[in-house]
This record gives C-alpha cells, sequence and structure tokens, in this order.
C-alpha cells in the first residue's frame, strides 16, 4: 500500500475582525449609498445637537425669546427631512447589498470544489444564502448608528463640559465600568449568535432532508419516530434561541443603569451645585438637556456594539464560505483534441489523506468502446468516476486522455464533453421539456426534444401525460415512475450529446418492463461513443468491449469479456452468481 503526502495544512477554526470586514469589500457593497447614509446619520445627531438649545429654551420658559419660533420649527423641520433621507437611502442600500450579497454566496456556492458539500450535508448550505445573508446586512447599519452615537456623546460631553466642566468630570466615571460590561455582553453575544445560526442550520438541514425524502417516512411507519426528533432539533434550537434572548435582555438593564447613574450624577451633583450659588439653574436646564443627548447615545452604543457582534458571530460560516478557494482549473487545452484512450497511470487516492481508496491503480478506458467497471461495495469505482469528473484529484500518479493529463484540459470543456446517468436520475422542478433540455449548451428546436424522447424510449408515456411535454415535474411529485426518470434522463444527456458517457448503475431497481426500455435507450445512447458503466446488468456486462474489476482499490484484471473471466476470480463469482439468478 502507497503512503499518501500530508498535504492537509492545520486550520484554526477562528473568526477575526479582519475576515468579518474583508467580507464587506467582496460583495460588491453600494458604497455611495453607504457614505450617503453615513453622513445622513451624523446629520441626524447634528440637528438634535442644535436643537439643545431650544429644549433648554422651552425648559426655562423662554419660548418668547426673539428667533425661538422660527429657530425651532426650522430645525424640526430639518430634523424630520434629514431623517426622511436617510431612510430613503438606507432603504436601497439595505434591498441591494441584500442582493449582492445573495449572489455572491450563490456564486460561490457554484464555484467551491465538490469536497466541500462532501464535508457537510449540502442542505445545510442553505442558510448560508438565507438567514446568514439576513444577519449579514445588520452589520453595516449597526455600525453607522455606532460611530454617529459615538459622535453625538463626544460632541454633548463637550458641550457638557464648558458649561461647568466640574460636574462633566463626575460623568466620566460612569464611562469604564459601562465599556467592560458592553465589551463582556459582545463576546456572549458573537458566541450565542454562532451557537443560534449553528442550530438553526442544523434544523433547516432535518426537515429539508426530511420532507424531501416524506415517501419513505411513510412508506416505512416511521412518522411517530421523525416526530419525536424533529421535537429534539427544535428544542435545541430553543434552547439557543432562549439564552440569546436572555443574553439580550442584558442590554435594557445595562444601558438604563448607565442612563440612570448619570442622570444621578446631573441631578445630585448640579443640585448641590446651585445651592451653593456655584451653578445657575439655567446652566443646569441646558446641562441636563445636553445629557439627554449623551443618555440615548451611550444606550445606542451599547445596543448597536452587540448587534455588531451578533452580526459577526451569525455570518462566521458565511465568512469561512467566501474564504475557501475555489475549484482550481489550471487547464490550458480545449477538447478540440484528437480522441484518445483515457489511462490511469500508478494513481493513488484518498478522501481524507489517511484511507486509501485506490492503491496505485492501472488501467485503460479505451476510446470509443464500452467499458464496464465491476466491484464490490466499497472497492473504488464511484470513486473512479468522483476523478474522472474531476470532483477530486489524485494525491499520486496521474489521469491521462492521450499524452495530456485531465488536469491539463480545461475544465469547462472536459465537463461538457461528459454526459453522466446516475442510478437515481434526477428531476429539476419544471416542464419534461425543460428536463429534457436542462444542461444543452446551445439553442434548441421542439424537434430536437421530441428526437431526444424518441431515442429514449420517452415520447409515448409523455404523449400519454395530460399535458404531453409541458407537464410538470419535480423530485416530489410521482407522475412518473423510477424507469420513466431513467428515460428522461437518457434523453437529457442526447441532448447533450457527450462525446463520453458515465453510466452507475442506470438499470439498478427497475422492474422487468422499464429495464428492457432504458437498455433500449442506452443502446441509442451509446452508439458511437466513449462510455464508462459502472453495473452488474448482464445484458450491459456481456455487451462491453472492456471490462475492468477493481477489488479493494486494486485492478484485479481487465481486458475483454473472455480474457477478464479467465484472469479474475471475482469476475467469476459474479458470473457463476448471476447464472443462479
Amino acid at each position: 500500500m502507497k503512503k499518501i503526502k500530508n498535504s492537509a495544512k492545520t486550520h484554526k477554526d477562528a473568526f477575526s475582525w479582519k475576515a468579518f470586514l474583508t467580507f464587506y469589500t467582496k460583495i460588491n457593497m453600494p458604497w455611495h449609498l453607504l457614505i450617503i447614509s453615513l453622513f445622513t446619520s451624523f446629520a441626524i445627531t447634528q440637528v438634535n445637537l442644535l436643537l439643545v438649545p431650544y429644549t433648554s429654551a422651552i425648559y426655562k420658559a423662554e419660548i418668547g425669546n426673539e428667533g425661538f419660533l422660527k429657530g425651532f420649527i426650522f430645525w424640526t423641520v430639518m430634523a424630520s427631512l434629514v431623517g426622511l433621507i436617510y431612510n430613503f437611502f438606507y432603504g436601497f442600500l439595505r434591498l441591494i447589498t441584500e442582493r449582492n450579497i445573495r449572489r455572491k454566496v450563490w456564486g460561490k456556492l457554484l464555484s467551491i470544489p465538490m469536497a466541500e458539500f462532501d464535508k457537510e450535508d449540502s442542505q445545510s448550505f442553505i442558510s448560508r444564502i438565507t438567514s446568514d445573508v439576513t444577519l449579514a446586512l445588520s452589520a453595516p447599519s449597526s455600525a453607522m448608528s455606532f460611530v454617529a452615537s459615538i459622535y453625538g456623546l463626544v460632541v454633548a460631553y463637550l458641550e457638557m463640559n464648558k458649561i461647568y466642566p466640574e460636574l462633566a468630570k463626575y460623568i466620566l466615571f460612569v464611562g469604564p465600568v459601562s465599556l467592560i460590561l458592553i465589551v463582556i455582553i459582545g463576546k456572549f453575544q458573537y458566541k450565542m449568535n454562532f451557537v443560534v445560526q449553528n442550530a438553526l442550520s442544523a434544523l433547516t438541514n432535518y426537515f429539508g432532508e426530511r420532507v424531501s425524502n416524506i415517501y419513505y417516512i411513510k412508506s416505512t411507519n416511521m412518522e411517530n419516530e421523525e416526530y419525536e426528533t424533529g421535537i429534539k432539533a427544535s428544542q435545541e434550537k430553543y434552547k439557543a434561541d432562549f439564552l440569546k434572548a436572555t443574553l439580550s435582555a442584558l442590554q435594557l438593564p445595562i444601558g438604563k443603569g448607565a442612563e440612570y447613574a448619570i442622570m444621578i450624577v446631573v441631578f445630585v451633583g448640579g443640585a448641590s451645585f446651585v445651592r451653593s450659588g456655584q451653578m445657575e439653574v439655567g446652566g443646569l436646564v441646558e446641562f441636563y438637556s445636553y445629557s439627554m443627548i449623551l443618555l440615548p447615545s451611550f444606550f445606542e452604543i451599547v445596543t448597536q456594539w452587540q448587534s455588531i457582534k451578533g452580526s459577526q458571530g451569525g455570518t462566521a460560516k458565511i465568512v469561512a464560505l467566501m474564504e475557501l478557494e475555489n475549484e482550481v482549473d489550471d487547464g490550458k487545452l480545449s477538447m478540440n483534441i484528437p480522441d484518445a484512450d483515457i489511462q490511469f497511470k500508478d494513481t493513488v487516492f484518498s478522501y481524507d489523506n489517511e484511507n486509501v481508496i485506490l492503491h496505485g491503480t492501472n488501467f485503460t478506458i479505451p476510446k470509443n468502446k464500452k467499458t464496464v467497471i465491476l466491484g464490490a461495495n466499497g472497492s473504488g469505482k464511484t470513486t473512479v468516476f468522483k476523478l474522472l469528473e474531476r470532483f477530486y484529484k489524485p494525491q499520486q500518479g496521474k489521469i491521462s486522455f492521450g499524452e495530456n493529463n485531465i488536469s491539463d484540459i480545461k475544465l469547462e470543456d472536459w465537463r461538457a464533453a461528459i454526459g453522466y446517468v446516475s442510478q437515481n436520475s434526477h428531476l429539476i422542478p419544471g416542464t419534461i421539456r425543460e428536463n429534457i433540455a436542462y444542461g444543452t449548451n446551445h439553442d434548441y428546436s421542439e424537434e430536437e426534444v421530441i428526437r431526444a424522447a424518441k431515442m429514449a424510449n420517452a415520447y409515448d408515456f409523455i404523449m400519454e401525460l395530460e399535458d404531453g411535454f409541458d407537464t410538470y415535474v419535480s423530485p416530489f411529485n410521482a407522475k412518473v415512475s423510477g424507469g420513466e426518470k431513467q428515460r428522461l434522463a437518457i434523453a437529457r444527456i442526447i441532448m447533450k450529446d457527450p462525446d463520453y458517457l458515465l453510466l452507475d448503475e442506470a438499470t439498478s431497481s427497475l422492474d422487468i418492463i422499464c429495464r428492457q426500455d432504458v437498455l433500449g435507450a442506452l443502446k441509442n445512447l451509446m452508439d458511437n461513443r466513449t462510455t464508462i458503466m459502472i453495473s452488474h446488468d448482464m445484458a450491459l456486462v456481456k455487451d462491453a468491449d472492456h471490462i475492468i474489476v477493481i477489488n479493494d482499490g486494486a485492478i484485479e484484471a481487465e481486458g475483454s469479456y473472455e480474457e477478464t473471466l479467465a484472469a479474475s476470480s471475482s469476475f467469476q463469482k459474479f458470473i457463476a452468481l448471476q447464472e443462479i439468478r
């Protein structure tokens, strides 16, 4: 057994501020709207500060002073107008950002290697493009409010310091304690949102998988068991949400505590200074009016800091997704090269760099021939297909197309030349016509669709449906049988017209009548193409030009039917079992 050089790097699963901030530079934020929104948020704070003298005048019963009414009306109208402008621009900022994030995340999901989907259930990726995006949207707004509140707090304090520095100094004692509490709560908020998003992802994954398999659940009478499991999954989400709600509830007493502490300083200290004659009542009123800007600003800082940390925790997985490397395509060659044999040369492969699946395998897939790959479950047959589709790369050795390594061929060209039919072919939600044409890279006519359906032995059952080619089908309805799905999948490949076919147990689990229809369709499909099949169907095995027997990741034998039968004990056992059946 060959050892694999371990090229895996240790990765610290940490989510830094740098990664969090870099994320927003990658999503095509409408920066002009962000800048306008930021300036208008500052303008809102500034207008509120400019209203303070008028508020003080009301408290001091000086509303009859010259210019009061005109100034008060002007700045009140300005406050409403600036708020309207902020809401207008921020509304569009949010809509455009949400659209852009979803575009980026969806594009990233389509670009990452298949290995990433094998590490995690594909259902869990749904939350990356739904709830995670929503959380990511809250950070820009919270950041703007956070900065504007700091500005309001600083300016209000400076004005209070001008009025009476001695009293303003006492307020500084409240700040450090509150800031420490803010940081502590923020850390918990980050961790809690991370836990909540994990729980939501698990819940989405569970229900998405179960709903798509509801037929199997009912047919096996597992409703009660699945109900209990679903309740447990919901309970985990409830626990996470309960802890988050408890933590969020702390922000109110912390913020209010800071407010009350400052109010006590203002009124107790101010009253003593007024009684001692060191401060006029009018000065205390104006001092208090500025504190009404400072207090909400301080509370807003607490709230928005928690929101930012919550967004950071909630978007940890979406940011980790965006940091993944895209599927690598080093190919320079197009497929406009002469057809050739495909060869595995000393190919070694492992999914985890520890458990070896292919042990230095060597075999040939001849061009324009039908090749069958046989072997027990876990022998490496499906891995061969994944390597041929370039979902993975071998750790050692190579796979060549004639004289060229397949990795030297452009990935898009390589996959466009391959048609794949699996054991359980999937339908996409749409009409039968759309299903047959799915993956076709050229404009097509109705005649082409009909021709593909006829070659796949699917035309007759399609025309028996109420809406014919316009019949709506999906993975979850029962309008077509398993054999009919297979024939639609074959029609789809005929429309694509690839040069190479990968057939993965395409006739398994079919009844005798459906099997004959599918075999006839496959015969039409395989004519004049290089075909590689994983199959235990004797009709396909006997019709093959080349047979490869894999045993525990190594090639036991290859050649014609007769050559393989003479050289492979595994093939001999397979034939004997088929004859018994």
